[in-house]
């Protein structure tokens, strides 16, 4: 029965190292755990134990992945598939097209299949944005009091708010001025304006 227990705890192990990604330092290290992403500067792993460890791209020597990662080349290609990589370069064993291999100095960036999706959420937010997504602006204010021979209050306001995507631009602003003063005891009022607008631009051509 002890045996028993013994083989069965043995294969967990086994299985569990198995299913991890493992990433080789230039120096000896490994680092067991799920590659996360890497922007051909850093390599971001989540190991189980250290939480999300960030090593530089130039310091990893070799990786193995059990799960499919995405690696977009420099050129625009991407390849999808588990990978194992030494030597500075990148095998891909891919479902479509079998084993595709890449040089590591080709590579521009590598995404699991959370992140992947993440980023094409993203790409694809750019690309058809809500009206309510992207907007920017800002709220300027001032007021200006003056006593003596005669008095007078000055209040500005302006506002800017902007929506800018790759296709459109969207701009409404609004300005406000109000000047009082007061002479001898008799009130007046010098300037008192509010404007606004909405303005529209839209790309027809890249250029």
């Amino acid at each position: 029965m002890r045996r028993n227990i013994c083989v069965t705890g043995m294969l967990c192990l086994f299985a569990g190292s198995v299913v991890a990604d493992q990433v080789t330092l230039k120096n000896g290290d490994r680092l067991t755990g799920t590659i996360v992403k890497s922007d051909a500067k850093t390599l971001l792993i989540k190991t189980e134990f250290a939480g999300e460890v960030n090593v530089p791209w130039d310091a990893v020597s070799a990786m193995v992945s059990s799960q499919p990662l995405h690696l977009v080349l420099k050129d625009g290609q991407t390849i999808v598939g588990t990978v194992t990589a030494a030597d500075n370069k990148f095998d891909v064993a891919t479902r479509e097209t079998g084993p595709v291999t890449a040089s590591k100095d080709a590579v521009a960036a590598v995404r699991n299949d959370a992140e992947q999706k993440a980023y094409d959420e993203q790409v694809e937010r750019l690309r058809h944005p809500h009206l309510l997504d992207f907007w920017g602006g800002m709220v300027d204010t001032g007021l200006s009091l003056t006593r003596g021979n005669s008095d007078s209050l000055t209040y500005a306001l302006a506002s800017k708010a902007v929506r800018a995507t790759e296709r459109d631009k969207i701009t409404v602003y609004s300005d406000a001025i109000y000047t009082q003063s007061k002479v001898n005891g008799i009130s007046s009022t010098s300037a008192h304006s509010i404007r606004g607008g909405v303005r529209g631009d839209l790309n027809v051509r890249e250029k």
